[in-house]
């Protein structure tokens, strides 16, 4: 018989959940909200707020499986050469040992956005010519920056709940273009992933996660590291 301690942590998940959708009952904003799954440069609050001018209703770290992250997004050549995205596996079996295998667990960031702030998002992202809109259902954990988002998917599965029913109802972007989604991955610039790297220690991801995103290697620039991190910090000083 499992714990009362065990008992809780095995909670979490939905708990967190409820907190979530609680957070967005309070708020007036706009009838209709959208539950939308950031994994890129999105995932720095500074971007959605600063940046992009937009005002999350919630925002929680999150975890989406049976996902990859894909940089396969072309931009301009040596100065943002490509942006980040995420494709669904191939593999319709939700086995979370072979997910982790097949490095198809996405970390990121799941907002709370009023239908404005959503239209925005699918409007400066691109949609739907360079991204088009995914129906997905990301898990949201509370980030400790250590294993969170792992062992909130694992609860999930040992309590053997369907995967149809794992964490809430979102959207997120994938490639628009069929033969973007089928080819290879372009090194994104080093200013963005650090933006990403930014977002991943701002909402604390787990740790392993962080230490991917610090791991890949960034694509060639000129000059210096790319565009992205001046952008935000420009973005930054006009609000201040």
């Amino acid at each position: 018989m499992l714990s009362p301690k065990h008992q809780l942590l095995m909670m979490l998940p939905a708990l967190l959940i409820l907190q979530f959708d609680y957070c967005i009952g309070l708020s007036q904003q706009s009838k209709a909200t959208y539950n939308y799954f950031a994994y890129g440069s999105n995932m720095c609050s500074s971007t959605m707020i600063n940046l992009r001018k937009l005002s999350p209703l919630a925002s929680t770290a999150a975890i989406l499986p049976a996902h990859t992250l894909r940089f396969n997004i072309a931009g301009i050549p040596l100065v943002e050469p490509s942006s980040a995205s995420v494709e669904p596996s191939i593999n319709k079996i939700m086995d979370v040992g072979a997910m982790i295998e097949r490095d198809e667990l996405v970390h990121g960031v799941l907002y709370k956005l009023n239908e404005k702030d959503f239209a925005s998002v699918c409007s400066t992202e691109g949609v739907p010519f360079a991204y088009s809109l995914h129906r997905c259902r990301p898990i949201p954990y509370s980030g400790d920056g250590l294993r969170a988002g792992f062992e909130s998917l694992r609860n999930l599965d040992y309590l053997n709940i369907p995967s149809n029913e794992w964490g809430v109802a979102a959207f997120t972007l994938r490639a628009a273009r069929q033969k973007w989604r089928e080819g290879n991955d372009i090194p994104p610039s080093q200013s963005y992933l650090n933006v990403l790297i930014r977002g991943a220690k701002e909402f604390a991801l787990d740790g392993s996660y962080l230490e991917k995103l610090q791991q890949i290697d960034a694509g060639r620039t000129f000059p210096g590291n790319g565009l992205a991190e001046e952008l935000l910090r420009r973005a930054e000083e006009r609000t201040r």
